[in-house]
């Protein structure tokens, strides 16, 4: 297991003012990264299989029902600056991310979520919102 405050540490100067570090997210492992954004919304992140994963959105019931994407949502991949559009494979909707790109997740015009590429991207959220990973 990583040590996370050294992790903190090295990547400190990735992270945004009005951002704090929260942890790893690895498109190579099964965990789903979980960012509560409020109003009844997770940001969920997952694996395809390296090296791609998606984000899409649920509820907070348990267990989560999948949600349309919120009004409010942009992700920009800020490697290339570049809007990532939705794909709706599901009824849904989701937005496919790639290692080794970095990305910006914006709601109602604030950044609320950056993923700091590394292999494992760094997940940065706004400092009142609280993440969970599955």
């Amino acid at each position: 297991m990583a040590d996370l405050t050294k992790i903190s540490k090295i990547f400190s100067n990735e992270i945004t003012p009005k951002m704090r570090f929260a942890g790893l997210f690895s498109y190579s492992n099964t965990n789903t990264y979980c960012v509560d954004l409020g109003g009844n919304i997770i940001l969920r992140i997952s694996s395809l299989g390296f090296p791609h994963g998606r984000i899409y959105f649920t509820d907070n019931e348990n267990p989560p029902n999948d949600i349309q994407i919120p009004t409010g949502i942009t992700i920009t991949n800020v490697t290339r600056n570049r809007p990532v559009a939705p794909v709706f494979l599901r009824p849904f909707g989701d937005f496919i991310i790639s290692y080794p790109l970095s990305y910006e997740i914006t709601f109602n015009n604030k950044v609320v979520v950056g993923l700091v590429d590394q292999e494992q991207s760094v997940v940065e959220i706004a400092n009142h919102l609280h993440y969970f990973v599955e």
